[in-house]
């Protein structure tokens, strides 16, 4: 058995914007944050991560603790709903190049397993997918919610994985990302990682992280499956 995780934002789907309106409100609502740090990138980190570092970036680091930590998370939550509600009624929900036909491929693959690795809390997770029509794939995961760390998160969700595929061994174990984080954790995890510059990075930038497998976009499935097959590819799919 194969386990593949996914990222989920910027490697499955965009969401116009919607995860970002959803913290700033949350921030506003329970710390009375106005504004957002210009500077500051949330790609490819946890929500807990990005709310504690955004606190210090706007001088609010005094007020983290593990109480107002889930006010803002249990918060964040409820905009998201929210937010993801109205990006769907706009037809605003973005399923990125060749992500369906991957994933029912896959699907259809006896020996592979999918699952989420993402910086979501898994609420956030199946709000997302749900309102993109892709909950139905994923079976497992490890989130945000599991840990702030990526590392370690991504662990939780292999050893999710395994628990579910056993008795059967697994023969490999994949992550698929959009971001230099998917690749240093997802390899620090144990995994093979598949780059997918479908965002905010570009090709030779992720491709400085020397990912496993580098490709634009999830178009080209055969290619993909073929590699986590462990048949040779070469070059950017």
């Amino acid at each position: 058995m194969r386990l593949v995780l996914f990222d989920v934002d910027g490697t499955l789907l965009l969401t116009k914007g919607a995860g970002m309106r959803a913290f700033k409100r949350a921030l506003k609502e329970v710390f009375g944050a106005n504004e957002w740090p210009a500077t500051y990138h949330p790609d490819g980190k946890t929500d807990p991560q990005i709310g504690r570092e955004v606190l210090d970036v706007l001088n609010l680091s005094h007020r983290w603790s593990e109480k107002s930590r889930e006010a803002l998370l249990a918060s964040y939550l409820v905009f998201l709903e929210d937010e993801m509600c109205k990006v769907k009624e706009q037809g605003l929900i973005q399923v990125l190049p060749g992500v369906r036909n991957l994933l029912e491929m896959l699907s259809n693959q006896q020996d592979f397993l999918l699952g989420l690795g993402t910086g979501n809390l898994e609420g956030g997770a199946r709000i997302k997918l749900g309102k993109a029509g892709l909950s139905r794939y994923f079976r497992f995961g490890g989130y945000g919610s599991d840990s702030e760390d990526r590392t370690t998160l991504t662990r939780i969700g292999i050893r999710r994985g395994a628990q579910m595929a056993a008795p059967i061994a697994i023969e490999g174990i994949f992550v698929i990302g959009d971001t230099p984080f998917d690749i240093i954790h997802g390899q620090a995890a144990g995994a093979k990682v598949i780059a997918v510059a479908s965002s905010r990075y570009s090709v030779d930038e992720l491709g400085m992280h020397n990912p496993d497998l580098l490709v634009r976009d999830l178009t080209q499935a055969e290619s993909i499956i073929d590699f986590m097959r462990q048949r040779e590819i070469t070059g950017v799919v």
